[in-house]
């Protein structure tokens, strides 16, 4: 629905009287970012101050209303899809926490379905959209409160995406450096906290950085190119299983799920991958369970892996479609590992014969 200015009531600021109101955004709920526009307009806002309140809510629109007109704007900003209350003027309004919001998808069948969602949440193309959540660490908002999240989340389809909030000010963030010249390599030699180093090329990996040092490291290297800081609450690690006992089969299958039967073959295939996407917070406990168990394994960093595709067969047709170069086969270019997966899938629902080629971080 539309809602041009003309239908909103003349809005006058009185003093605070008994029966004054606030007027509250408590969630964006589910308007599309157009619903800043058409506020600001109709209530002759600054966008910015609604923008704010849609994605940072709960938090107070406007002040010192008649009752009666706070709650008649209410309902025709819920035409909207926002979510709006009355509470008494000048009440307390509680500013929730700012968070960053990342997103990983689960169901490749549903892509599609989360493309379109995303990208009417977000005021982007699908494209765009499922680009941003298929490029690692998948970030797709930030400076967002919980109520923003939640109606992110009620809005994709059922088990399709996992979403993942952290807030900045208490996060925890990692730095990946590489070909660092020889001054950059000083600047971070002295700010190393104990126990990390840096390779002969220039290269290193920190965690555990807090914002104030991980801002601080950003500012001094001066090198978006060859930096990356990322909040560890984003990253994802692979378990590869190196060494078993013949008496392990109970404990990975309790582990990894892997079937005891297949336990013997997958020895004499060492080293495999045991386990995917596991969260940096589980990380430490992942592989503790495993060395309790006698198992051996070894944690890679799977955020910022590439991977190619061998495509053995293929129709034409599907090679065209997905914007691959045919005739079949042929070997893709590396690509982040989610968006590798998605194309793997959607080549083998077609019909086609793929494996994944060579991978690397």
């Amino acid at each position: 629905m539309v809602l041009e200015s003309s239908v909103f009531p003349s809005v006058a600021y009185p003093s605070v009287e008994p029966e004054a109101a606030d007027l509250l955004i408590t969630s964006i709920g589910h308007a599309s970012p157009r619903a800043a526009s058409v506020l600001s307009q109709a209530l002759e806002l600054p966008v910015e101050t609604v923008v704010d309140a849609l994605y940072r809510a709960p938090a107070r629109l406007l002040a010192n209303l008649p009752a009666a007109d706070a709650a008649r704007l209410a309902a025709l900003i819920g035409t909207l899809g926002v979510e709006a209350s009355v509470t008494p003027a000048g009440g307390p309004v509680a500013r929730a926490p700012a968070m960053d919001l990342a997103a990983e998808l689960l169901d490749l069948d549903a892509a599609d379905a989360v493309a379109a969602t995303l990208g009417r949440f977000l005021g982007m193309d699908p494209a765009a959209a499922l680009d941003l959540l298929l490029t690692p660490p998948g970030v797709i908002l930030g400076a967002v409160t919980e109520a923003t999240v939640r109606a992110l989340e009620t809005s994709l389809p059922a088990g399709a995406v996992r979403l993942t909030a952290s807030r900045p000010d208490q996060a925890r963030f990692a730095l990946f450096a590489s070909d660092l010249s020889h001054q950059q390599v000083n600047v971070l030699r002295q700010r190393l906290p104990a126990g990390a180093d840096l390779s002969p090329g220039g290269s290193a990996t920190v965690f555990d950085l807090d914002r104030s040092e991980a801002d601080a490291l950003w500012r001094r290297l001066k090198a978006p190119e060859q930096v990356r800081i990322v909040d560890q609450a984003f990253l994802r690690f692979s378990l590869e299983l190196v060494a078993a006992p013949p008496e392990g089969a109970a404990a990975l299958e309790a582990l990894a799920g892997v079937p005891a039967e297949d336990f013997d073959l997958l020895r004499r295939a060492l080293p495999v991958p045991v386990e995917a996407g596991v969260a940096f917070d589980a990380l430490e406990s992942r592989l503790a369970a495993y060395a309790e168990a006698g198992l051996t394994v070894r944690a890679e960093l799977e955020t910022f892996s590439y991977q190619a595709l061998d495509v053995l067969s293929a129709p034409a047709a599907t090679l065209a479609e997905l914007g691959l170069p045919g005739p079949a086969p042929l070997t893709t270019g590396l690509m982040p590992r989610p968006r590798a997966r998605l194309l793997r899938h959607r080549l083998e629902a077609a019909g086609a014969e793929v494996l994944f080629s060579e991978a690397r971080a």
